[in-house]
């Protein structure tokens, strides 16, 4: 009986959605990005009818259940064109891609990308007045969407400062 029960137990888990205890993003809404940093989360989640017309995008980190930081407002109405850029990577044998959040001096860029030589890398950096601040790697596989197909449907503007992974040369 023990045995039934373990097992009954394996495949609850096994049938759980990945990100299920991983993300900031309510049940409403669409996980476009979302990783364990350990003891914090970081996640962008979307409003289902995010186009690039209507809906929106916010950054959010923290510990799961306790938000550090949610970016931007959500109470104020503004086109996610005007706070995030976005932008797909080229490596030799792989690719990747990110999203920058600008609030004022600081910018949170939310990647994942993969290349030879060196793997898969994802996570978020964190920079200040164009300097990085921290750079702090996803501890298990991201959920993730970041695509030109997302970029495109998504009309984002493509991010002029081209974003360089920490630690890939």
């Amino acid at each position: 009986m023990k045995n039934v029960a373990l097992i009954g137990g394996l495949i609850g888990l096994l049938t759980a959605p990945a990100w299920a205890a991983e993300s900031h993003c309510r049940t409403q809404e669409r996980i476009i990005f979302s990783c364990s940093l350990g003891k914090k989360t970081v996640s962008v989640c979307a409003s289902a009818d995010l186009s690039a017309t209507s809906g929106y995008l916010q950054y959010r980190f923290g510990p799961k259940g306790a938000l550090e930081l949610a970016f931007p407002d959500l109470t104020q109405a503004t086109s996610a064109a005007s706070y995030v850029q976005a932008r797909t990577l080229m490596f030799a044998g792989g690719g990747g891609g990110y999203l920058r959040f600008v609030n004022g001096a600081h910018h949170y860029i939310v990647y994942t990308a993969i290349g030879k030589g060196w793997g898969a890398k994802d996570g978020v950096a964190v920079e200040k007045n164009g300097q990085l601040v921290t750079n702090l790697e996803c501890w298990d596989v991201p959920v993730s969407e970041l695509s030109e197909e997302f970029f495109n449907r998504t009309g984002l503007p493509v991010d002029q400062h081209e974003f360089q992974i920490p630690g890939v040369d």
